[in-house]
């Protein structure tokens, strides 16, 4: 008869395989946690561009005559009616918003109202369960990049706003950033900030964006997405 013969690991094989596991777990977990951060800090940009998109159908599909919308960490929506916007921008007025093709906060320009019913995206401080800090805010000047969305395109905010020149085109963006909580505060995430984890979102006249991720490395931004 023969003896079976059973085969087991000696102490010694057993610490050299959870060193290496331990090895491997000191050498991956920076990078497995740099790259959850990421992954959570993009996900808000996505988040607030598909929120964007919205508003714009709101306008293009006949609902509202103006959206307005104001990102910042407790976004705001306001709205105009189609009578309220013609009798501002068409016909027979002779204002300063129809002349230079702008519109004001909307708690300023006659005709807009506070639409609660689409705040439903909260960001940075507003929101504990949130990933990111953004710019503009409170902290900073501007304290908002405003949107004004109507269905020809043709309006600006005509208040303070933080724009650039896009690298593609040459003409002015309205800039929205991310910063991750995780190495950023509402007030060190800002404009020329060069943190990790830090993202871009440019908004056009007509309402086309992209989003850049910065490489802290060098300093640029570079177009992930538009």
């Amino acid at each position: 008869m023969l003896k079976k013969t059973i085969k087991a690991f000696t102490i010694l094989e057993l610490l050299v395989v959870i060193a290496i596991i331990g090895i491997f777990a000191v050498v991956a977990y920076p990078n497995i946690n740099s790259w959850i951060t990421d992954r959570d800090v993009k996900k808000e940009v996505y988040e607030t561009r598909s929120y964007i998109n919205e508003m714009k159908t709101l306008v293009d599909s006949g609902k509202y005559g103006i959206v307005q919308l104001s990102l910042k960490p407790n976004l705001e929506v306001y709205t105009m009616s189609i009578e309220d916007y013609f009798k501002t921008y068409k016909g027979n007025s002779n204002n300063s918003y129809k002349r230079n093709n702008q519109c004001s906060y909307g708690t300023m320009q006659p005709g807009f109202s506070r639409n609660q019913n689409y705040e439903t995206l909260k960001l940075s401080v507003s929101n504990n369960d949130s990933s990111v800090h953004v710019y503009p805010n409170a902290a900073h000047k501007p304290t908002a990049t405003v949107l004004c969305l109507t269905k020809d395109n043709t309006l600006s905010y005509m208040r303070l706003r933080k724009t650039e020149r896009d690298p593609d085109t040459g003409k002015n963006v309205d800039i929205f950033i991310f910063c991750s909580k995780s190495n950023s505060t509402q007030y060190s995430c800002k404009y020329n900030a060069r943190l990790d984890h830090m993202y871009k979102l440019t908004i056009n006249k007509n309402v086309s964006t992209k989003v850049y991720k910065l490489n802290n490395k060098n300093g640029k931004w570079n177009k992930i997405d538009g």
